[in-house]
């Protein structure tokens, strides 16, 4: 009869421990999905777009809806600490208007950039290092190639503008909300990098003409470095921001 009674004793013990294990874990996940749209919404406050309050809201609950379906998944507060990095950078490149169907544009983007981080395997650090190193061979020879097509670039102004721009490729590396920093390249995708590289040397030609009347403009609006210093930091920028 003793037995039997630390026996049934033993086992209502573990099923109340399991109940308050299986409770602390269902509420952290909500805690932290919650945190994560609050982090998001402050950097959506600080670079206010001109959406009627309205959107913005969807704007959120896309994403809300994004990651409450994914809560079983793997490393889960990895994955949001990664969407709520990457956002910032993401946000500041979006071009808003209140035009509604761009706005449709990015709510559907951001639907799929937190879809994807939500469902897919995230990079070792191997990945990672191997993609850094590739993107860093894509911008020297694009550098490279930059100032053997415009001879008159300076040299150190290209190479600083490479740095920083490179510079931000890494921190999307490192916080990867869109999949291209996800995974390395393939052997064949780097070739498709650089012969688009190579397609686009007249457009860059025109990307120069435009970025003197930039510049230009940029000057008579007020002081402004050196315009040689200018415009050939703007066209590295603007031509690595295509390839």
């Amino acid at each position: 009869m003793t037995y039997k009674h630390h026996t049934l004793r033993s086992a209502l013990i573990l099923a109340l421990l399991t109940g308050i294990i299986c409770k602390a874990v269902g509420s952290v996940e909500p805690a932290l999905m919650e945190r994560t749209l609050e982090g998001i919404r402050d950097r959506m406050v600080r670079s206010p777009a001109p959406w009627p309050e309205a959107w913005q809201r969807q704007y959120l609950d896309t994403i809300r809806n994004a990651i409450e379906s994914h809560q079983n998944a793997p490393r889960y507060g990895i994955r949001l600490e990664v969407l709520y990095r990457g956002f910032q950078a993401c946000w500041e490149g979006l071009k808003k208007s209140q035009d509604r169907s761009l706005f449709e544009v990015h709510r559907a983007e951001i639907r799929w950039y937190a879809e994807h981080l939500m469902g897919t395997e995230l990079p070792c650090e191997e990945e990672r290092q191997k993609l850094r190193d590739q993107y860093k061979d894509l911008w020297n020879y694009a550098a490279c190639s930059l100032m053997t097509q415009f001879p008159f670039l300076d040299p150190n102004t290209v190479q600083m503008a490479k740095a920083d721009h490179l510079g931000e490729c890494y921190r999307k590396i490192e916080a990867p909300l869109l999949p291209i920093f996800l995974r390395p390249f393939s052997q064949a995708q780097v070739e498709q990098i650089k012969q688009r590289w190579h397609d686009l040397r007249y457009a860059r030609v025109d990307l120069w003409r435009q970025v003197c009347g930039d510049a230009t403009t940029s000057r008579e609006n007020g002081p402004a470095p050196s315009l040689d210093a200018h415009t050939h930091y703007l066209l590295t920028q603007r031509s690595l921001s295509r390839l």
